[in-house]
């Protein structure tokens, strides 16, 4: 038997019988000390990225509320998706992933209106969980792309944490700009270099002649095979 300790209100025990496996799960109303994004929290390392932050974004809401969704999620059959949760709260972005696919699937089991509100809630959980992952990896587009979901298809409980989430991830996009983003091409203006003393020098009648005889010779170049 293997336990995973997800908080200290809520537990996990998988057990196999014959090719069979099997999850107890274990729920108490305790107020909760340590909740699986805390546990992500000490877990995350600094990622490789470039400039990529070392910690999570905050989730108030999904720290508060998790081992309740999850007990009710147990409680609608979701008992794959309560381990693989239970795996992406620790940092797993493979258990996330499939914890968010899971949740899609019940979205899109029947008619909207049909779909238990419990499932929207793990969606978006599942949501914050992949999105926290590409953030900590630098993935801020990826990141940013799983948030937008997570608020459209996803349910009320959670959605002070997403906008919150989508607030930081911009934050952290706009950071991330540099002029080197751009491209390396440089676009002029003339095509070569000149000397500022002796343009001055140049009466402006004489430079705006100049300019416009230039451009009706590019129009007549481009028309014609050779110039």
């Amino acid at each position: 038997m293997r336990a995973l300790q997800i908080s200290n209100t809520f537990q996990v025990r998988a057990f196999q019988i014959s090719n069979t496996l099997f999850y107890t799960f274990t729920f108490s109303v305790q107020s909760p000390e340590f909740s699986p994004c805390a546990a992500a929290a000490m877990s995350t390392t600094t990622a490789s990225g470039d400039g990529a932050p070392s910690l999570p974004f905050d989730t108030p809401m999904l720290d508060r509320e998790s081992a309740a969704l999850l007990h009710s999620i147990s409680e609608h059959g979701g008992y794959a998706y309560v381990s693989m949760a239970a795996l992406a709260a620790g940092g797993d972005i493979r258990a996330a992933e499939a914890a968010r696919e899971m949740a899609w699937e019940q979205l899109h089991s029947g008619p909207w209106h049909s779909v238990l509100p419990v499932w929207r809630d793990a969606y978006s959980m599942a949501c914050l969980y992949v999105a926290r992952q590409h953030y900590g990896n630098g993935e801020y587009r990826e990141a940013l792309r799983v948030l937008d979901l997570g608020i459209i298809m996803g349910g009320t409980l959670l959605r002070k944490d997403l906008d919150s989430a989508v607030s930081k991830v911009s934050e952290q996009t706009r950071r991330r700009v540099r002029v080197s983003d751009l491209g390396d091409s440089v676009h002029r203006l003339v095509d070569r270099e000149f000397d500022v003393a002796e343009v001055r020098s140049v009466p402006l009648c004489f430079l705006l002649s100049s300019f416009f005889n230039q451009h009706l010779r590019n129009l007549n170049c481009e028309g014609s095979v050779s110039c």
